[in-house]
């Protein structure tokens, strides 16, 4: 059952890329690129993509995980706070990714650091 919310959380997620990147005025197309789109998405999220480094090559194995454990955690806050949605949007993110996801993508998100710049 576990298995199975993670594997669509991560199906919703990349189905989402393109939404996001969309919102965030850059090409949808480039959420289909695997890799780069991780890269933009830690871009558009204003997260230093050197941490995509550190993660993937630069720590030991168990520490590693938890590292990549806590930025899953985070990340669906972080988002929810990119296109301008409350800490409950980020719960909700957290808890039901593969509904709020598309919903955050597509429906109710507004980015918002385009605003502040």
């Amino acid at each position: 059952m576990l298995k199975t919310i993670f594997i669509l959380s991560v199906i919703a997620l990349y189905v989402s890329l393109p939404g996001f990147f969309n919102k965030a005025g850059y090409n949808s197309f480039k959420g289909l690129i695997p890799i780069y789109n991780i890269y933009i998405l830690m871009d558009i999220i204003k997260i230093n993509p050197i941490i995509l480094l550190i993660i993937g090559v630069g720590l030991i194995a168990p520490i590693r995980i938890l590292f990549a454990t806590v930025i899953t955690i985070f990340i669906p806050f972080i988002i929810s706070d990119a296109y301008d949605k409350n800490i409950l949007i980020g719960i909700l993110t957290l808890l039901i990714p593969f509904i709020m996801y598309p919903l955050i993508a597509y429906k109710i998100g507004v980015y918002r650091y385009n605003l502040e710049d």
